[in-house]
């Protein structure tokens, strides 16, 4: 278990796993509530703008309004099946 495992189970230890699981479900539900179009246009306006000045990115703009894009898409679903889906459908690994 590395040191972010660590510090995640040491927060869901000190609050108990009821109150952690509302608060990973408050986390999301505050990233849902601003991803709306108006934040998503700005968002993206912003990410074409600062990609013109730097060249050097990792990631290209197009690349990073299209994560926008996507996770406002996400954002209409409910939070629930998200999870649900990353835990049946999803394999992460390290």
């Amino acid at each position: 278990m590395n040191d972010s495992m660590k510090a995640i189970r040491a927060i869901e230890d000190k609050y108990g796993l009821p109150l952690f699981g509302m608060a990973l479900t408050h986390l999301v539900d505050v990233g849902v509530r601003n991803l709306n179009d108006d934040t998503v246009a700005e968002c993206i306006k912003q990410i074409m703008a600062d990609g013109e000045a730097d060249k050097g990115q990792f990631m290209s703009p197009e690349f990073q309004c299209a994560i926008i894009r996507c996770a406002a898409e996400l954002a209409k679903l409910s939070i629930w099946d998200l999870f649900r889906y990353i835990k049946f459908q999803m394999n992460i690994t390290n």
